[in-house]
Formats: C-alpha cells, structure tokens, sequence
C-alpha cells in the first residue's frame, strides 16, 4: 500500500471516529422517546357520585390532575378523559357495586371513543372500531374491526366520604401505547426541541439537558463555536506568517478572512438563544457596540435584537439568523473557499509561494485537518462531557453583574472605553473596518513590497494584532477581577442560577415560564424583600446590612432579630430572662422598656427570688411552653421533632391552657384568656399567623394601639398596600424556613411553598 493510499484510508477512518463523537450520542437523543415508560399514571380520581351513574349507561367524564408537558408543569390540567359505566343495579349495597372505566382514547390510532347505539356501545368515528359496554372489541362477520385489542380499562373504585358519607367512584388515570409510529415521528421531532419563545427558550434549553445525550450534544455545540472563533483566528495568522495568500490565491485569503466576522456573528447570535439573563445582558451589549456604528449601526442592531433593545423579537430575529441565514452565508463561503484550495492545490515541501507542482487537497490536506479537527474534537468532548454548556438563571430572574460581552468580545468593549460619546464609533466601526480592510489588501501590498520589507510588515502585523487584542482583553478581565462589587455580584448571579436548575430539575415551570421559577422562590425572593422592606429596624442574619449613622434608611436594628422566627431555639432565648431584653430580642423596641410593655417584666418577675428547685421547676415547665408555642408554627424544619415530643407539647399546651405561668394573662391561646391586651398565641408563627400580623400588626388579634412603628403592609380597606399578598407570601415562607430543596417531595412551586 503506497503512502497516498494509506492516508486516504486514514483520512476516512479518522472521519468515521470525528462523526461518532456526535452521531453516538445523537442517537441517543433522537431515540429518547422510544426509551422511556409508555404508561403515565396518577393516583385515584374523584369523578363522579355513585348515584349520579345510570346502570349500563356510559358517562364521560374529564380527568384532572397535575400535567408535565415536557419542560412546562401544569398544577391542575385536563390530563385525559374516562367512559365510567355503572354494571350493578341500585338495589347492590354502594360497598358492594361495580363500576367499569375506560379511557376513551382508542387503541387503534388514537382518535376519542364515543358513545354508539345498541350492541355497538362504544364507537370511534375515525375508522370505524366498535366496543362493547365491557370494553371487548366487537368481532363479527363481514366487519374488520381495526382496533388491535379491546378498549383500555382503568383501575376503578368506589369509596365514602368520611365528611358527607356520600359515595363516589374514583379512578386511577392513565395513558397507553397506542402505535409506534406515533412516538417514531415524536423522536425525529425531539431533534428541534428548542422553543425561540421568550417563556419558553430557558426551560426549552434544559428539557434538552434532561435527554439523553441532550448536555453532550449541547456542550458540543457551545464549545465549537468557541474552538471555531480560535481555530480562524490561528488559520488567519498563520496564512498571513507564511505568505499563503500570494496569487493565485487572493480569493482563499478574501474568503478566509470574511469567514472570522461570521463566525463571529454566528457565536453572537447563538450566545442569547437560552435566554438566560446573562444572556440577554450580553447581547444587550453587543447589540449597543453594534449599534452605535453610524449608518449602518442603528439598521444592524434592528435586524440583530429586533430593535432597539432586548425584546420579544429578539429571540425570533437571533434564532433565524443563527440556524438559517448564517449558515447559508457560511456554507456559500465556506465552499468558494475550498472549491479554490482545490483549483490551486497545496505546495508539496510545504513552502510558500509554491514553485512546483502543487499536491492535491485529498488525501494531503484533508488528513492534515482530520487530524487537528480529531484533537480540538477530543478536547471539546472531555469538556462536554466533565462540564457541559453553561446555563445561567433564566431572563427575568433579577438583577446579575454589570453584563459583559462574551471573552472574545472584550476587547471591543475595552477599546469603547477610549473613545466614549460621540467618538465611540471609531472603536466600533472605524477601527474594525480599517484593521479588515488592511487585511483584505495584504495581497496586494506584499506585491508591491520588497520580499524582506514584505515579510516584516506581515509579521509586524500579525505580532501588533495578537497583542492589541490580549492587550485590551486582559485590561478588561484585570479591572472586573479587581471589582469586589462585580465579583460578588458574580456570585449571588452563581446561587441565582443554581438555585433555578434545582426548580427546574423537580419539574417546577410553571406555564408562565421559567422566570417564574424565581420570582415566587422564598429561597431567593426572601431575603430581598427582606432587605427592602424590614431590615430597617428588623435583622435576620442571613441578610448583611451595612449601618450607617448618617442615612436615616440605615439605622442600628430596633426590632428583634427574625432569624429563626417561632423556633425552639428563637422561643428558648426570648421567653429566658437574661435573653428578652436583649439586643436580639426587646431590647432595641420600646417593649423592651418596662412602662412600655409588661412581657419583659412578667418574665423576669417569675424567675425571681426562686430557691433552686423553684427556678428547675419553672424552667421546666417554661420549655414545656417553648415546645408547645413552636409547634404551632407547624415549622417545616423541625416536623419530626414535634412528633417525637408530642407529649411533651401536650403538656406545655395545658400549661398554656391552664395559665399557671401566666401567659393567658394578656395572651389568647385558643379558648383560654382575653383578645386585645397582647398577641394571640393561636397558632402562633404558622403561615396564616405571620401572613396576618405582617399584614396588620395593629390588629386587635396582635398588638392594636400598643404597636410599636411596624407598618401595616396590606391593611385592609382602601389603604394603598406595601406588599402584595404574593410577596407577602414569598416573605413569610422565607421567614418560616419554608422552601423547596431537591428531595422534597413537592411537584409545583405553590406545594414547595406550602
């Protein structure tokens, strides 16, 4: 086998292993859907009363219940539909009847089974199958029923309502196969997951990470059009170090040079698609940098984002341009430029210009270019594959770090900074145009430069651009790392984006989109309408406030410390006498003074002038109180612990009860004492509880007159409200530590918050 041979069989056999990177796990993802359960049940249904079902008459009924549409979870949806046929007569016993359920979709292809007449009790008016009242397919003579197998049954029963005593037929929903090609077309269809809609594109993005192959797949893709930007630009240097631009090869320069702006536009459009609010502030950015070109500026940035900044034609505008018309123009170019490596061939000792017969591009080139694009491949894969594409919280989601071009932008958008106002367009367009426009002249020039002169300018050229642009990025990258401000902005924007996947990944986007995620998410939203609206007399020590004395909106606290509000441990230092009036708890309010309130002086007269036993005895019988008070507030955090010590909080309940250590007082606890004098203890620290006192603190049920400053927030009556009832909500689920975390058990925002 001679050389040439051999390298074409190489250069095939490398292409082979290059293509599996990507077709292996292509497959994968293409066949998902052949792959996963072809049955979706759900728990029982209450659908109907028993009495309300006529013997041997079928009844339709919708099924509700939770739905999961791909990347979108519906609480309540219309999830299917059911034929219930009552078999037994009245006079059987409700325990004892018997109820048939179908689901109505036909096991043949799919259409909606409806009601016959006669024998034929069940019909599907697509293609004519029939059933009988127990579901049998009907098999008679002269009729070909095309229905592979009877109508599918449904698990079925009929139970009493404790409450009502009424007798209802439940059914236990669920969907089944019913054909292949069906789920076929499905997976061929799953190749175009992506939705370029501003609600969806997020979640769209990490329904695709949830596939199989889907994170690969996309991590190859994000990674290439990096490696694209590097493997152009080194392309570039290269051809203009050695001279490979010399005639007749003035076109492969021209194209090759026109292909780093496409690319470059390529990568600038598809940065955006995922619709994270990193994202969107890039292109927000770039979009500016392009747009303040003059001219044309302005008309690029339109047909970029759809107008003059980020907004619902962005994504449509980006997603045309990134999958149709740059591929187009890059596919155009792309073949001039080859088709004219092919015309004029390669040097055969590798120096330029060439002086002898040129080699042909197949096998020589072709097995040099395999076997860079093997290793930049590998080096794409194992990042692929360790770490994936990066995805940022969804658009919408709040406020991120000043945004930033991508890395290979960044010296355009250090360069603005020298040329601000009306001069910006010479760091935009000039500059840029110029360097292009020098460039696409190199052939020409070098014509007419002496070899040695010639030589020099180009590596001149080549040394000055690699600097100028390391120059600009690393005084860009340098300043943002010295930015204690952008760098911890950097890391809320981290957890902002971690906390999103988490909601994500439990199924939690809710029909209005994935910023949604976010935006009722106590875990995130809570210490920020915290900050805003309590922090200034208030504290909570997962949220850092800065005191200043000369800023009225930033005063030393006055209020009690909520971190861990209704706790045990946040009862055990409030009802201790040393503890009340503290600086976590009374001591900064005026209820800490004792002509102002009696809470501090009652608690601290009842441990006084105690023998020992005396104060062991209270002391007791005060952690009693302690376990009985925070187990009204029903704490997420601390279930099983009020389980474990239910009797311990019966007693401290009869304590209560019973005002032997005088809390009833003042206080109403259930039916013991009087409203009015000082908060009501039922319930106390529950959702419904804080909901209620943040809403009005001045409320006869908490503090009335006796209230100290605390604003009412949604008062009632036509009083303009602080808060809405949903960030009212989202503060209290903050505040009772009330939140999803992956391994709950929770299968829509509104059950992570409850």
């Amino acid at each position: 086998m001679d050389r040439r041979v051999w390298l074409q069989w190489m250069s095939r056999l490398l292409g082979l292993a290059c293509a599996a990177v990507v077709v292996v796990p292509g497959v994968r993802y293409i066949i998902d859907p052949l792959r996963r359960k072809s049955a979706e049940a759900h728990d029982f249904k209450r659908l109907a009363l028993l009495e309300d079902l006529p013997v041997d008459v079928p009844k339709n009924l919708p099924v509700m219940g939770s739905l999961q549409d791909a990347w979108t979870h519906y609480d309540e949806a219309r999830i299917g539909d059911t034929w219930l046929v009552r078999r037994s007569g009245t006079d059987v016993p409700p325990e004892e009847a018997k109820v048939e359920a179908f689901n109505t979709i036909c096991p043949h292809l799919g259409c909606n089974i409806q009601a016959g007449a006669g024998d034929n009790a069940f019909v599907c008016p697509c293609h004519n199958a029939k059933f009988k009242l127990d579901g049998a397919p009907i098999r008679e003579k002269g009729y070909a029923n095309p229905a592979p197998r009877g109508m599918d049954s449904l698990e079925c029963r009929v139970v009493q309502d404790e409450a009502s005593g009424q007798w209802w037929v439940e059914v236990k929903f669920e969907n089944f196969v019913i054909g292949s090609s069906t789920k076929v077309v499905t997976g061929l269809l799953l190749m175009f997951t992506y939705s370029p809609s501003a609600t969806s594109a997020w979640a769209s993005v990490h329904y695709i990470e949830s596939i199989p192959g889907g994170s690969f797949i996309r991590g190859l893709h994000y990674f290439t059009s990096q490696a694209l930007l590097i493997v152009f630009a080194i392309h570039t240097i290269r051809t203009l170090v050695v001279g490979a631009f010399r005639a007749p090869r003035e076109l492969i320069w021209a194209t090759g040079l026109l292909m780093i702006p496409i690319v470059l536009t390529w990568a600038i459009t598809g940065n955006p698609l995922p619709a994270s609010e990193k994202s969107y502030a890039q292109i927000e950015v770039e979009s500016k940098i392009i747009g303040s070109s003059p001219v044309v500026g302005p008309v690029l940035q339109r047909i970029l984002i759809g107008g003059d900044r980020v907004g619902n034609l962005t994504l449509t505008h980006l997603n045309f341009l990134h999958v149709a018309l740059l591929p187009l123009i890059a596919g155009v170019v792309l073949a001039i430029h080859i088709s004219q490596i092919y015309v004029h061939g390669l040097p055969q000792d590798g120096v330029w210009p060439i002086s002898g017969r040129s080699r042909p591009y197949f096998p020589y080139q072709t097995i040099r270019n395999l076997t860079v694009f093997s290793v930049v491949l590998g080096v794409i894969a194992f990042l692929s594959w360790n770490n994936g594409a990066p995805l940022d919280a969804p658009a919408g989601a709040g406020e991120g770090p000043s945004p930033r071009p991508e890395w290979y932008f960044l010296f355009l958008f250090e360069l603005r900074a020298y040329f601000t106002g009306e001069y910006e367009f010479i760091a935009t367009a000039v500059i840029p145009a110029v360097v292009l426009i020098l460039l696409l002249a190199i052939p020409f020039i070098d014509h007419v430069l002496p070899s040695k002169a010639s030589r020099v300018f180009r590596y001149s050229l080549a040394g000055l651009g690699i600097a100028a642009w390391a120059g600009l990025t690393w005084a860009s990258v340098s300043r943002d790392l010295n930015d204690a401000e952008y760098q911890q902005a950097k890391v809320d924007a981290h957890k902002v984006s971690v906390r999103a996947r988490e909601l994500a990944d439990a199924n939690l986007i809710p029909p209005g989109g994935a910023s949604l995620l976010l935006e009722m998410d106590p875990k995130i939203q809570g210490p920020r309408l915290f900050a805003e609206q309590c922090a200034l007399c208030h504290r909570h020590d997962d949220v850092a406030v800065e005191v200043d004395p000369h800023n009225d909106a930033v005063q030393p606290a006055s209020a009690p410390n909520l971190t861990g509000f209704a706790s045990r441990k946040w009862l055990a230092g409030f009802l201790d006498p040393e503890q009340i009036d503290g600086p976590r708890y009374f001591g900064t309010c005026k209820f800490g003074d004792p002509d102002e309130g009696q809470m501090v002086s009652a608690l601290q007269d009842l441990f006084a002038d105690l023998d020992e036993e005396e104060l062991a005895e209270v002391s007791r019988k005060r952690d009693l109180i302690v376990l009985a008070l925070s187990a009204q507030a029903q704490l997420p955090g601390q279930q099983e612990a009020d389980k474990q010590d239910a009797a311990k909080i019966a007693e401290g309940v009869a304590l209560l009860n019973d005002g032997e250590l005088g809390c009833t007082d003042c206080h109403m606890f259930h039916d013991s004492g009087e409203p009015g004098m000082a908060p009501d203890l039922t319930g106390y620290g529950s959702k419904e509880w804080i909901t209620n006192f943040v809403c009005n603190p001045s409320d006869d049920r908490f503090y009335g007159e006796n209230n100290d400053r605390m604003p009412s927030f949604a008062p009632a009556g036509s009083e303009p409200a602080i808060l809405t009832p949903d960030e009212i909500s989202v503060l209290v689920d903050w505040l009772r530590g009330d939140w999803y975390e992956p391994g709950d058990a929770a299968t829509s925002p509104q059950a992570a918050a409850e």
